[in-house]
Order: C-alpha cells, then structure tokens, then sequence
C-alpha cells in the first residue's frame, strides 16, 4: 500500500485545523436542518389547530 502524503512537508497541525473547521461546519448545518424541521412542524401544528 501506498503513502500519498509527503512526510516532510506535512502539516499536521493545519491538517487538524482543517479536520475541525470542516466538522463545525457540518454541525452547524445539520442544527440549521433540525431547526427547518421544528419550524415546518411548529407550522402545521397551527394549520391543525385552525382548522379545528
């Protein structure tokens, strides 16, 4: 197996920096979602109760 990653010039630290910056990002996104999903449920709980 191969190792495409030169070890010289490697920046682990930059790499985990990436890692973490990419991660919030994503949870950041995924809580948006949820969030979308309240209010569109939130929403047709007061069609529902309107049209009761």
């Amino acid at each position: 197996m191969e190792n495409w990653i030169d070890l010289e010039t490697f920046d682990i630290k930059k790499f985990a920096e990436s890692l973490e910056k990419d991660c919030q990002e994503g949870v950041k996104w995924e809580r948006r979602k949820l969030q979308w999903i309240r209010e569109e449920k939130a929403k047709q709980e007061i069609g529902k109760s309107e049209a009761a």
